[in-house]
């Protein structure tokens, strides 16, 4: 399907559905390589997108980016933009199916809709993001008040990206120490080997010093269900907990039209094109890639977006999906980052996934550093608005120039104070525009979260800066 523009010539539709990171990084990859060769639209529900990897921090009265708007990634993209979400495809017809009965033709369609929570630990609080937050917060407001005793975090199976567990538990024992009820008993129980072994053993050895450095425990083992005071465990044994928050496991998006396996995962290759659906790609959460994390998601946005290109014969060739794993991991002080290449390769009916060469620095080993490693979508998020906009894509960097491993340390904290307290400086003088650039290098020192006041500041300099630009004649 092709759209005649005001040049005179004609373009293929190319129509990206979503609102989460794969959806974004795709329109702003498609942007990137295609431009004006392709007619972009992009199908999202409601109006904003909302950085969910960054969640994890709300309990603890930090804050990620503000949300963005679609209307602002579509204009940014020169996008037409749609409102609702994908319901089906009709692929002889080349038309995407919406929910509420609409109609949209497509040259090229990539489906990044990512995944829904499914049922989770039963018994346990389920923390699957934002809309999960004020579970979080009474639990820390019952320890705070003497009771509950012990919490358990833990992980459903099927999950396989359990960092954000990690980062809920370290929190959670800097948080309630602050509180003065540091002697709440704190425990990971997880069936990795190691805590975060899919980043290697260098990195799972600098987080276990960060666990028994913060008091917190840490147990191989697989929880079936949570009641009368303790975790259940598969083939015997209990953990004992007075309250457990668990993440819940994910299932697929169920398109129709579209083929699926057992739980509703889109079946991809390398380049995210999707079996025996010509025209069609996906990338991200919906598809069975086994470990769902928005950084990889972004890669495969990445491999989807050139082979669009490809197929439209506007690039020669396209690289395949070749996943590095980037985690940022918040620890209430300087942040852990780290990194790993996957090696993929199949055991009987099992996909195994080894880490090469993990890495783990208090350092920043991507740059811009956050917490949805994209190589579009990071420059876009780290990039104050309404202030012009970055175009320098995500680049690694190597841990060889003598960046520590070591967790802590009050070097990072020191710079993140001096940035926010010269933030309020240019505040003060007037200079908003420097002030959020200041926010932004503040965000990069702490992981891509502030403090609650410095979130509150950013919407009120975001607001005046707004007004005055409107105000110029």
């Amino acid at each position: 399907m092709t759209v005649r523009h005001a040049d005179g010539g004609e373009r293929p539709r190319v129509l990206v559905a979503g609102g989460g990171v794969a959806a974004l990084e795709a329109m702003l990859a498609l942007h990137e390589l295609a431009g004006r060769h392709v007619h972009l639209e992009l199908l999202a529900p409601g109006t904003q997108f909302l950085n969910r990897p960054a969640s994890v921090a709300a309990p603890f009265g930090l804050g990620g980016p503000g949300p963005v708007p679609f209307e602002e990634v579509a204009r940014r993209c020169g996008a037409e933009l749609h409102s609702g979400t994908l319901a089906g495809v009709d692929q002889d017809a080349g038309v995407a199916l919406t929910a509420d009965g609409g109609r949209l033709p497509f040259s090229a369609l990539v489906v990044a809709v990512g995944a829904r929570a499914a049922l989770g630990v039963p018994g346990a609080l389920a923390f699957a993001g934002p809309q999960d937050v004020p579970a979080v917060i009474g639990v820390l407001d019952a320890a705070q008040r003497g009771e509950l005793r012990s919490v358990v975090f833990a992980m459903s199976s099927g999950v396989a990206w359990t960092l954000p567990l990690y980062e809920l538990a370290i929190m959670t024992a800097i948080e309630l120490r602050d509180r003065g009820a540091g002697d709440v008993a704190i425990r990971i129980v997880s069936p990795e080997a190691a805590p975060l072994q899919l980043f290697g053993g260098a990195a799972s050895a600098a987080i276990g010093r960060l666990l028994r450095e913060r008091g917190i425990g840490f147990e191989h083992g697989r929880v079936e269900s949570f009641a009368d005071g303790a975790a259940r465990l598969a083939g015997g044994g209990a953990v004992p907990a007075d309250a457990m928050i668990a993440l819940p496991p994910l299932q697929g998006p169920w398109i129709e039209g579209l083929p699926g396996d057992d739980h509703g995962f889109i079946p991809v290759d390398a380049h995210g094109r999707v079996t025996g659906a010509s025209g069609v790609y996906a990338a991200g959460d919906a598809t069975t890639f086994p470990i769902k994390q928005g950084g990889l998601a972004t890669q495969q946005a990445d491999a989807a977006a050139e082979a669009v290109a490809v197929d439209l014969g506007l690039r020669v060739s396209a690289e395949p999906f070749s996943p590095v794993l980037r985690g940022l991991l918040l620890t209430g002080g300087a942040p852990l980052y780290l990194r790993a290449e996957l090696a993929e390769h199949e055991t009987g009916v099992s996909r195994v996934l080894d880490a090469m060469g993990g890495e783990a620095s208090t350092r920043a080993l991507w740059w811009p550093p956050g917490k949805v490693a994209g190589r579009y979508l990071a420059p876009y998020l780290a990039t104050a608005r309404p202030v012009a906009l970055g175009r320098e894509p995500l680049v690694d960097r190597t841990q060889a120039a003598g960046s520590g491993a070591a967790p802590g340390g009050t070097e990072a904290t020191d710079a993140l104070e001096l940035t926010l307290l010269l933030a309020d400086e240019d505040a003060r003088a007037g200079d908003f525009a420097q002030a959020l650039h200041a926010l932004d290098g503040a965000a990069a020192l702490a992981g891509g979260v502030l403090p609650a006041a410095a979130v509150a500041k950013r919407e009120a300099w975001l607001a005046a800066l707004g007004r005055r630009e409107h105000a110029r004649p």
